[in-house]
């Protein structure tokens, strides 16, 4: 599916967190990649707005980005920390998801005979999150698993040296993922001088530039039509940002082939 610039002209926001709903007079900065095992979020208010806010830690937040009323949400989660409860001003929110809640509950267990996925059954169930897809693998099962006073975050991590595997966990719209991606029904096309702003490459990893898109995640597939590079990819680094006056910009990150990528440095070196 390929989106053109007239339909990506007027880009909306709106920002849902606690009992406070805000479309205008914000700046939100969004991050989401397969290198963190959280997205987070920053919104940032003026400073007769943000006198007037008060969020406790956890409250519910939104955010949601779109056009002509048709608003995806791009990050849902919770206030990181309280803002202007004990009196002084602060104009700044940090937002993360549902991974807060693994952080901060503490597992204290012995598992005899588990699986992994019985271990993240029981450490999930503990956390409030109901939702949540595992890899269907089949591992062999441990005689004994003791845990002691770890983060949910911990226990996924001793569980991966433990059977000697590495699998990529998140969240994905308030579900828990571990080895498993959600289901993508559309592959959404950028191309060169329709709806690319900019495409560069650094560090390994291409940053393609465009009008603001919050229907792509991280780990879903995009088609990519360039001089410099053209294919199906998987995307491995998501940065929404937008401004006070309504600019919005999405940076989409991406691995290329080798072929490709010294194709584009050749070029860019004659």
């Amino acid at each position: 599916m390929i989106l053109k610039n007239e339909d990506l002209f007027y880009p909306e926001i709106q920002a849902d967190i606690g009992s406070y709903s805000f479309d205008k007079g914000i700046e939100v900065e969004v991050y989401s990649s397969k290198a963190s095992y959280f997205d987070w979020a920053k919104v940032s208010f003026t400073e007769e707005l943000g006198e007037k806010v008060t969020l406790s830690k956890l409250d519910e937040a939104v955010v949601k980005l779109g056009y002509d009323g048709n608003l995806d949400d791009v990050f849902k989660g919770y206030v990181n920390d309280p803002v202007n409860t004990g009196g002084s001003s602060q104009n700044e929110i940090i937002l993360k998801d549902d991974m807060i809640k693994l952080e901060e509950t503490i597992i204290t267990n012995t598992f005899l005979e588990a699986t992994p996925q019985e271990i993240l059954r029981y450490s999930l169930k503990k956390a409030g999150i109901q939702d949540y897809k595992l890899s269907s693998k089949v591992y062999p099962k441990k005689s004994i698993v003791p845990i002691f006073r770890k983060s949910v975050i911990d226990v996924i991590e001793e569980i991966h040296n433990l059977w000697r595997i590495k699998e990529l966990f998140f969240f994905a719209d308030k579900i828990f993922y571990w080895g498993e991606k959600p289901s993508q029904s559309k592959v959404y096309e950028f191309e060169y001088a329709v709806n690319i702003i900019d495409l560069t490459f650094a560090d390994g990893l291409w940053e393609l530039v465009t009008v603001s898109a919050p229907f792509i995640k991280h780990s879903q597939k995009i088609k990519v039509i360039h001089p410099s590079i053209s294919g199906e990819f998987e995307v491995s680094k998501m940065v929404f940002s937008t401004t006070g006056d309504g600019f919005t910009r999405s940076k989409i990150y991406f691995v290329g082939d080798e072929a490709w990528r010294n194709n584009f440095i050749y070029r860019s070196d004659t």
